[in-house]
């Protein structure tokens, strides 16, 4: 797998634990036995499932760290943000269906879609050098003709009426907005919000890895590919969370 996905992997990021505040996980053997599910079921089953959409809700938008709304995969809801990376995994598990497993990928895991996405016909440059043909970030500007968009960090949206120019500018917009900003039938990969992984970050201990850009950064420098780590404790309207099943 790290071989069909080597050209976005990326020296010193790795699927390791590092804390119980990383993603729950209580310790370094509770991590490598949910890893080694999702890499069993990779080998006998022939791959995963993505959620379509960055995991939103349908209750009142929230401005502080708040993990009681409901969550959903659906279009058209207010992305789930101000939460936490261990939050994002605690509320991906409760995602899960039957005896399937949901959780929020691996690393590996964010790589094997992207080499997926190209093997599928989407070009490298659009993940890996300009990903703002089919991204929300605050230097492009695209149409919409339906669900909301937030010109105040998500402190409320505006219902797109017929059409809507988003503009090149920040602007938060709810889940599965426009199928421009789509690939494979899979949305906003490349910005919206950020979304929180599994992997260790590279800089120090006690960090966590989110990919792929977000509404408030330009498309240039947070490319679908891109990875950056941060705190534990980070919590913003910037950044949210799309769950696997396996």
């Amino acid at each position: 797998m790290q071989n069909y996905a080597s050209k976005y992997r990326e020296s010193g990021y790795t699927d390791i634990w590092d804390s119980e505040a990383q993603h729950g996980f209580a310790n370094a053997t509770e991590y490598n036995n949910h890893k080694n599910v999702m890499l069993k079921s990779i080998y006998e089953n022939g791959g995963f499932y993505i959620g379509r959409y960055e995991v939103g809700s349908f209750d009142n938008p929230v401005t502080s760290n708040n993990n009681t709304r409901t969550p959903v995969l659906q279009e058209g809801a207010y992305p789930y943000n101000f939460v936490t990376c261990k939050q994002a995994q605690e509320l991906s598990e409760s995602l899960s269906i039957g005896e399937k497993t949901s959780s929020l990928m691996f690393g590996i895991q964010w790589d094997l879609v992207l080499a997926y996405l190209e093997e599928s016909g989407v070009s490298e440059e659009d993940l890996k050098t300009s990903s703002g043909s089919w991204g929300n970030y605050n230097n492009v500007s695209f149409d919409i003709t339906k669900g909301k968009y937030s010109t105040n960090r998500g402190q409320s949206y505006t219902p797109v009426n017929e059409t809507y120019l988003k503009p090149a500018s920040d602007v938060l917009l709810t889940t599965g907005a426009t199928k421009r900003n789509s690939k494979i039938n899979v949305y906003d990969l490349a910005g919206n919000v950020w979304e929180w992984t599994l992997e260790k970050g590279i800089y120090s201990s006690n960090q966590c890895v989110h990919r792929g850009g977000c509404y408030n950064s330009e498309e240039s420098n947070n490319l679908a590919s891109y990875r950056i780590a941060n705190s534990t404790s980070l919590n913003n309207s910037t950044t949210g969370f799309r769950p696997v099943l396996y």
